[in-house]
């Protein structure tokens, strides 16, 4: 399997994100989406760096509807500054 590359632009109304920036833009450089059914599984510090863990444990995780995925990148942001919050990747400095 090749990954194309792209230039995204990933909006978000999120505003308490570390990733958030105004206006409702997503400054993560690498972005985890996942059913609800896997986030409720996944402790807070999976994330972009465990996919493949991830795929390999649960398998993929298709969904119906947008509204049953979820943002594993998320990182409440007074979390992420008073360094309590997040995996790996989410705790460099940006």
């Amino acid at each position: 399997m090749s990954i194309i590359s792209q230039k995204s632009h990933v909006h978000c109304t999120v505003n308490n994100c570390q990733w958030w920036e105004g206006p409702n833009l997503c400054i993560a450089e690498k972005i985890l989406v996942v059913s609800d059914e896997f986030a409720k599984k996944l402790p807070n510090e999976m994330d972009v760096e465990n996919t493949n863990q991830i795929v390999d444990d649960l398998g993929s995780s298709p969904v119906d509807e947008c509204y049953q995925s979820c943002c594993k990148t998320f990182v409440p942001r007074d979390k992420y500054q008073a360094e309590m919050g997040g995996s790996e990747y989410n705790n460099v400095e940006v």
